[in-house]
């Protein structure tokens, strides 16, 4: 579905030319996440409120390169949505439907159906959620960088207020999550990014505060910000965000 007030549009600026977007992408059903491919400034990965993942190649950004069908997509709006360091591309995408899926992104030579891998397929339900909620999770937002927490880690905010640090080594579904989960919001996470000098420290942002966190202490949050964030969204991202920051008594 599609809300009757929002546009299915998306579109491409030149910040030389404020006046006119440089080019158009117009899906099915209205984006809500998009990234540029770092390798390829000419591939742009989206996600779509119907739960549709998508990619374009802005050369020629009439249609999609390649999409999802809907029956195998996410059953929920796709909130979040990461390119992967790997040798033919590959797109990670999280939902409030509890799902995260990579998709198999090898340049087609026409418009085709994008695949994802089914054994890398990973439902958002930890095994032991201490102190969180229990069952499904939905996931709001990503972090991932290879260069800081490794090709293979990444790590999702929920809805429920839950930081889940996820590996694709992983065997299992438990294995892939992993044992240590983090919570101390009290509602939806908008924002989680690893420090890049310290990459065992991470930012969330969610029920109008900043959190500092250590992945290898997962009781509670190390600092909590003096000031709350004001209009939290999911395009928040915390690269932008001005916070100040207190130690938390424990």
């Amino acid at each position: 579905g599609t809300p009757d007030d929002c546009t299915a549009e998306s579109y491409i600026w030149d910040v030389n030319d404020p006046n006119k977007p440089s080019e158009t992408l117009s899906p099915a059903s209205p984006l809500c996440s998009i990234e540029y491919y770092s390798k390829d400034p000419h591939l742009i990965a989206g996600g779509s409120y119907n739960g549709v993942v998508q990619y374009w190649d802005t050369r020629q950004p009439g249609r999609p390169a390649a999409k999802s069908l809907i029956e195998e997509s996410h059953r929920d709006p796709v909130w979040a949505i990461k390119w992967l360091q790997s040798k033919s591309g590959e797109i990670l995408s999280v939902s409030t439907d509890g799902q995260a899926f990579i998709w198999d992104c090898r340049v087609p030579e026409k418009p085709v159906e994008l695949k994802k891998f089914d054994h890398e397929s990973l439902t958002l339900q930890p095994k032991n959620n201490e102190g969180g909620a229990k069952g499904v999770l939905g996931g709001l937002c990503l972090d991932y960088d290879p260069q800081i927490g490794g090709p293979a880690k990444y790590m999702i905010g929920t809805e429920q207020g839950t930081v889940l640090s996820c590996n694709r080594k992983g065997k299992t579904q438990y294995e892939k999550i992993g044992a240590n989960t983090f919570n101390g919001h009290h509602g939806p996470i908008y924002a989680v990014q690893r420090n890049p000098h310290h990459p065992k420290y991470f930012l969330t942002i969610g029920d109008w505060t900043a959190r500092l966190w250590f992945e290898d202490f997962k009781v509670t949050s190390m600092y909590l910000s003096l000031i709350h964030i004001s209009e939290p969204t999911r395009l928040l991202s915390i690269s932008y965000a001005v916070f100040c920051l207190k130690k938390k008594k424990i």
